[in-house]
């Protein structure tokens, strides 16, 4: 429930509620369970499986109890709001085995070594849970390269990774590799740890760029008896397959070692690490252990091991500390302090939102059966003065809606304004549509998450202006089209003019789907607002504003939204670094992370290279400014062409700014979260949120409500321009072709009718997938726009520069280039920028080939740059 608060930035983000869930089940009746250190704990298909560890049930090791392995299996189930144990028909380990290694993965839990009571295993093995059998079904693995005990694992997809850990009283220096997607996987031995040690939490987590290995912590034991103790933390890429030394462990300002405890990815970029073992208490037991070794009397030896025993018994626990590490900006916090007794040597696992730690030691000998449960709160930072702003807003941009609905007479007017429209407000517009809610969160947080390298990509529409302006926008403005596709009807035949606008139609369908929703998605995580209400809101008003006014309310709201967040942009511009104190250490940071690489000329096609963003901008926004209804649309609502070329000039170089200021925001942002790690919020699962939550949580109140207002604004606008847009083209590409008979009121009448089905079922749509994962919102926007319409701007690039094209070779080169880009999707790792240049060129090679082969004779001129 959305409840605003009187101040937002009073609220404490990075919260975990600590609660006891519940116990493990007792091995009798009547009997309290004692607890297991060193189990293998994962989750799967439902259920979180607990099995094996070891514990001391006759009495403390220093009084001579025995350490007992376990082979116990255990089942917790979860019924929605609660938990039970259930009992499984395999319950028992083939092997009693504790301080393994654990992860979970798609098919189950990956168990790997461990001590027995024979020794260290290398026994590898997945265990799954058959809900319908009510069972855990084992199925072997490969033997590890190794055997191995108190080493860390994780998984990125399918791969499991194992790091460090100890064999015969030795730390590890290992680092193996296993690919589950293999029909026969074998163990792959990777560069080695940098440090030898066991005890270190081992996590995935993506840096901003991909998924990295991080192993943080940890322990060696030395040939002297005293260990040494870890404080380090080093990434693995496996893309470049090299290691990194990255910070510390610490709260901000003092390094603590640190090892045995647990830790989690948390969020777009975060890991938690949990309780642990500093080492203080752990060094003078080791040290008395050497003395004790070493003492050559009797009564020596009987004193130490007295004072030993005192030490041991009097032990308070270990560490209950609670640490957040960003992997962007490489930058620690304390977040706060367990609840109970610091549980170490044990696997904590994310179920659902939720952090589970079962079992595990809590003193030295001494177990807790206790599961212990960590709700991450994701509390609403909006306060009731940003909620006050936002309604006025709301209330203004409807009434701002009103007066520009007036005028909607005609076709004419509902779809190209009546080419009334001032090219100061087109040139505005035009530059807004491309503005949108997911470029104003998108590339801050692309920045903030990598570097300068997608700079180019935006610059390439300035580079394209040209090209647009001498032999496009020409040939839209002389034939008098409402469609931009019917230029390639007139130049080809119907069948060209209708494949590319049905191509269009779906790909706006989609494309507003996802601009409704991604949005939605920020706006509900920072401010609280239910996801269901920012989707009804943002799709009922564009439905009802562009039912009514069509392409002029479209255009004069846009221009009202650009200043919106423009002006709050700006703001932020100015406001970030009055916030930034350690300038030096900020410098030193960003040169070692190379966050301002604006050039990469490596030529690899598979990473944002120079080549790539140069390459794939020019196609994409070729495409963009050429041939997408949406921008075309904008340049006929003005009276003549060279008002036309004017408003294209205007919001092709009012990129240069907006680029500059969104790319400097994204580095402020990591300037900022850097020197305030404590600030981020770890519950954000999207790395594309921290704009929009750096508005809410930091910014003064007011202006936070200003801002999400000009995001719902910018959301609206995207909507409304798609909505116009794909109604145009349903309506002259296709109803008037259909029905040439019809009258202007009835194309009117059917021009609404559409606006308003596409409107129900576009938010329909992201009503449905706001229960769906969704990836970057930048990757994912230009995914979209270069899959498919690189086709579209083949068609353009062969009815314009030739003459040989023909209609049907045209359509031939479509269908092959749309075959190809999936093919080139789903067998070839290049980069999804380059998606609309290789449709492009597909559709341009392969429909030209068939032209030659499937000739036309049509009278082409005015249609192409040949006189």
């Amino acid at each position: 429930m959305w409840l605003p608060t009187a101040h937002a930035q009073d609220q404490k983000a990075n919260e975990i509620v600590w609660t006891d869930l519940t116990h493990l089940p007792s091995p009798a009746s009547g009997q309290k369970h004692p607890g297991v250190a060193g189990a293998f704990t994962g989750v799967h298909n439902g259920v979180m499986i607990v099995a094996g560890g070891v514990n001391f049930p006759k009495g403390m090791p220093w009084e001579g109890g025995k350490k007992a392995y376990q082979d116990a299996i255990y089942v917790l189930k979860k019924n929605s709001d609660s938990y039970e144990w259930i009992a499984s028909k395999t319950a028992h380990l083939k092997e009693k085995t504790a301080y393994g290694a654990s992860v979970s993965v798609t098919d189950g839990i990956v168990c790997l070594g461990g001590e027995q009571e024979a020794g260290m295993s290398k026994c590898a093995f997945l265990m799954q849970w058959d809900a319908v059998k009510n069972d855990v079904i084992f199925k072997a693995l490969p033997d590890m390269p190794v055997a191995l005990a108190n080493a860390g694992a994780t998984s990125i997809g399918n791969v499991v990774y194992l790091a460090g850990g100890e064999s015969n009283g030795k730390a590890s220096n290992g680092f193996f590799a296993l690919n589950l997607s293999e029909t026969s996987p074998k163990w792959q031995i990777l560069p080695s740890l940098q440090v030898a040690m066991s005890h270190p939490v081992v996590v995935a987590q993506n840096n901003g760029k991909h998924f990295n290995i991080y192993v943080i912590g940890g322990r060696s034991a030395t040939a002297t008896g005293i260990s040494d103790l870890h404080s380090s933390n080093f990434s693995y890429d496996p893309t470049e397959r090299k290691w990194q030394k990255l910070s510390d462990i610490g709260d901000g300002k003092t390094v603590t070692t640190w090892s045995a405890g647990t830790g989690v990815a948390n969020g777009a970029s975060y890991i938690v690490l949990i309780g642990g073992d500093k080492g203080n208490v752990f060094h003078q037991i080791e040290t008395y252990n050497a003395q004790i070794a070493k003492a050559e009397t009797v009564e020596l030896k009987q004193k130490l091991q007295a004072e030993k025993v005192k030490l041991l018994t009097s032990h308070q626990g270990f560490n209950k500390d609670v640490y957040l590490y960003n992997t962007i900006t490489d930058a620690w916090a304390k977040i706060g302090e367990l609840a109970g007794p610091a549980q170490v040597t044990t696997t904590a696992v994310k179920w659902g939102n939720d952090i589970f730690i079962p079992s595990g030691e809590i003193r030295p000998g001494v177990r807790t059966p206790v599961i212990t449960k960590g709700s991450i709160q994701n509390k609403p930072f909006f306060s009731w003065i940003d909620t006050a702003v936002l309604v006025i807003c709301f209330l203004l941009m409807t009434a701002g809606r009103f007066i520009f609905t007036g005028k909607t007479n005609n076709t004419d007017d509902y779809f190209k304004g009546g080419e009334r429209i001032p090219q100061w407000a087109a040139g505005i517009s035009i530059f807004g549509a491309k503005l949108s809610a997911i470029t104003f969160m998108g590339i801050p947080a692309k920045t903030y998450g990598t570097d300068w390298t997608y700079f180019f990509l935006l610059m390439t529409i300035i580079m394209v202006m040209p090209l647009v302006a001498n032999y496009f926008i020409p040939f839209y403005r002389r034939l008098h089209v409402t469609s931009a596709y019917e230029y390639l009807g007139k130049r080809f035949n119907y069948g060209s003019r209708v494949m590319a606008s049905a191509l269009y139609v779906l790909l706006q369908i989609g494309r507003m789907g996802i601009v409704v929703l991604l949005p939605s998605i920020a706006l509900t995580l920072v401010t609280g607002i239910d996801i269901n209400i920012c989707i009804i809101m943002i799709g009922a008003i564009s439905i009802f504003f562009t039912v009514k006014g069509g392409i002029e309310a479209v255009i004069w709201v846009e221009v009202i939204q650009v200043l919106i967040l423009a002006s709050g942009a700006l703001f932020c511009l100015f406001y970030l670094p009055f916030h930034i104190k350690d300038w030096n250490s900020g410098i030193t940071a960003i040169n070692n992370a190379e966050k301002l690489k604006v050039f990469d000329f490596r030529f690899d096609f598979t990473e944002p290279t120079f080549w790539v963003v140069v390459i794939g901008g020019l196609a994409i926004n070729l495409l963009t400014y050429g041939t997408d209804q949406t921008t075309v649309q904008r340049y006929l609502t003005t009276k003549s062409e060279k008002e036309s070329i004017k408003s294209l000039k205007l919001g092709a170089w009012l990129t240069l700014p907006s680029t500059l200021v969104f790319f400097s925001i994204g580095t402020l942002l990591f300037l900022f979260f850097r020197e305030h790690p404590q600030q981020v919020n770890m519950a954000l699962n999207d790395q594309d949120n921290i704009f929009p939550w750096y508005i809410v949580s930091q910014l003064p109140a007011g202006l936070s409500g200003l801002l999400i207002a000009g995001i719902f604004a910018a959301a609206m606008s995207s909507t409304e321009a798609s909505m116009n847009s794909t109604a145009t083209l349903l309506t002259t590409d296709f109803y008037q072709k259909l029905r040439p008979e019809v009258t202007p009121k009835q194309t009117l009448f059917f021009a609404r009718t559409a606006t308003l089905f596409l409107g129900i079922f576009v938010t329909c749509i992201a009503l449905y997938m706001a229960h769906k994962g969704v990836s970057s919102l930048w990757d994912k926007f230009n995914t979209i726009l270069g899959l498919f319409t690189g086709c579209i701007g083949g068609a353009f690039i062969l009815g314009i520069f030739t003459k040989k094209a023909s209609g049907n070779g045209v359509m031939a080169g479509m269908a092959i280039s749309c075959v190809t880009q999936i093919v080139i999707q789903q067998y070839t790792d290049i980069h999804l920028l380059m998606y609309a240049f290789t449709g492009l060129l597909s559709c341009v090679i392969f429909g030209y080939i068939f032209s030659l082969f499937m000739p036309a004779e049509r009278d082409l001129s005015g249609l192409t740059i040949y006189k």
